[in-house]
């Protein structure tokens, strides 16, 4: 018997898949229900060998064909005041909660439910299955995926990304990297200041350093986004062993979201240029050792709008839908793009629940994304 989609979506919740752990038991669950539908599977690994990438195929060889893609990671839940287990799923009045309920099981759960449905159908063009690890800590694991398809000489027609927008088309989305700012100083008793270089003191004018250069970035803007203009903050400071000690080390974690058609990297040289100019002398004329050393960590590109793609326009016609939507969030279809695979955005649930305590997606937009995936099947048949 053929499993639903809300069955499936609430077996993929199940499985713990927060990013610092291990991925494997859900990809071998995905592989042996693709597997059972005639599906041709390969795998791509993390250097640990304790995450993977699965790439499913179903119908004819060679190019072409529809990518359906969704990330297996979901983000964690500590701390977070949670009414219900987040890990076994529940439906309470139309709405399945449970971590990745919207980020991104429904998504993926609703197109494995459908691998029977592919199997039987006549395909002229092949249906893909596309699921990776790792896209909450920077959309890492999709680009082993991707460079994996490269070397087989495999290029899809397009890519459906199923992150949440309501199943409405979303066409553009920021690119993003989060960054770590190491403050080096000198410790020295609190009491002799100007003895000494304080890393959390130089970690604050950073801080605002990078606010400042928020401000610049706000009169460069494009509408369609929300907000319209590129961003840079900080989200996490560390620093510092006691209240009479001058810190000798601390460190900023901090991001920026810049606009797809936009060269991201002068937003990080404008940072480290200021601040070597703006910041670090003060702390430099006290104690010449002080330094700032910033270490990139994640990055994903942006995804550019171009709503003459195929992507866009099967989506389109699927869909009816007459806008295609601008987000500020990130997902791996600026990825697939640069690899030459149009992409567009389409999936269940809302961003406004994702990586919150109690997220959830109404049964309703799964309903709606699998008679969604269904004309791509029939799509895939003509």
């Amino acid at each position: 018997m053929t499993a639903s989609a809300l069955d499936l979506v609430k077996a993929l919740i199940a499985f713990d898949t927060t990013s610092r752990d291990s991925n494997l038991a859900l990809i071998d669950y995905a592989q042996d229900l693709l597997e059972k539908s005639g599906a041709r599977c390969r795998r791509t690994l993390d250097t640990t060998g304790t995450k993977a990438n699965l790439f499913a195929t179903i119908g004819p060889e060679g190019d072409g064909g529809y990518v359906l893609s969704g990330h297996t990671d979901v983000v964690p839940v500590d701390g977070q005041d949670w009414t219900l287990d987040p890990f076994k799923p529940e439906v309470r009045d139309g709405k399945l909660y449970g971590r990745g309920a919207c980020d991104m099981k429904g998504f993926v759960g609703a197109a494995l439910a459908l691998a029977p449905e592919v199997a039987k159908a006549k395909l002229t063009r092949p249906i893909h299955f596309a699921l990776s690890y790792d896209e909450e800590v920077g959309c890492v694991g999709v680009k082993g995926l991707l460079d994996d398809l490269k070397e087989q000489n495999l290029k899809p027609a397009l890519a459906i990304i199923g992150e949440p927008t309501l199943m409405k088309i979303v066409g553009a989305h920021k690119g993003g990297a989060k960054l770590t700012t190491r403050c080096c100083g000198r410790e020295h008793h609190s009491s002799q200041p100007e003895r000494g270089a304080n890393a959390v003191m130089m970690a604050g004018d950073f801080v605002h350093l990078i606010d400042s250069v928020w401000d610049e970035l706000r009169a460069d803007a494009d509408p369609r986004f929300d907000p319209p203009h590129s961003t840079v903050q900080a989200n996490v400071i560390a620093g510092g062993t006691a209240v009479n000690i001058l810190a000798k080390e601390a460190e900023v974690t901090w991001e920026y979201r810049c606009l797809p058609d936009r060269d991201a990297s002068k937003i990080v040289e404008r940072v480290k240029q200021r601040a070597a100019a703006e910041v670090l002398p003060k702390y430099t004329a006290r104690a010449p050792e002080a330094r700032l050393e910033t270490t990139l960590h994640a990055q994903y590109p942006g995804l550019a709008m171009d709503e003459d793609s195929p992507a866009i326009r099967l989506a389109r016609e699927l869909t009816g839908a007459n806008l295609v939507e601008a987000v500020a969030y990130g997902t791996e279809a600026g990825h697939f793009q640069n690899y030459g695979i149009p992409a567009v955005i389409c999936g269940p649930g809302s961003i406004e629940q994702a990586h919150r305590p109690d997220e959830f997606c109404a049964v309703s937009e799964i309903d709606a994304c699998t008679a969604f995936l269904r004309k791509v099947i029939a799509k895939a048949s003509t």
